[in-house]
């Protein structure tokens, strides 16, 4: 006899679990262009560094920051769809925390603009 009781999403299994994750990635790359845009230059970082040889220890402080700013991208992009499924119409205390949301990207985004420059900066002119 079936149940009534919803399905127990918390108990799936592991494989299950990374399928819901990568649609989640999926979903976002498809519907946001900002999580587009730092794919793109997380591979152009990737190549710049793979080009440059720079040191192991810039390519974890960058990696770290890359995979910072991809979830802090897709935190964004999840609390603004739920912000608008759950209230639709404009509202400034609403806008307000999409412009948070949004900072956190950003600041993310500059300092790690910033470490991606001290690395370049010290593999060009301090590792000779």
């Amino acid at each position: 006899m079936p149940s009534s009781s919803p399905p127990d999403f918390k108990n799936q299994c592991l494989y299950k679990r990374l399928y819901n994750a990568l649609l989640g990635i999926r979903y976002c790359w498809q519907q946001e262009s900002s999580f587009r845009t730092h794919v793109v230059l997380a591979i152009v970082a990737i190549a710049t560094f793979t080009v440059l040889q720079v040191s192991l220890l810039w390519w974890a402080l960058v990696a770290l920051c890359i995979g910072l700013i991809l979830a802090a991208e897709i935190l964004n992009s999840a609390m603004e769809a739920l912000i608008d499924h759950l209230h639709p119409e404009i509202h400034p205390s609403i806008g307000k925390i999409k412009d948070m949301m949004a900072g956190m990207v950003f600041i993310l985004s500059a300092m790690t603009l910033v470490i991606a420059t001290l690395a370049v900066a010290d593999t060009l002119y301090y590792n000779q």
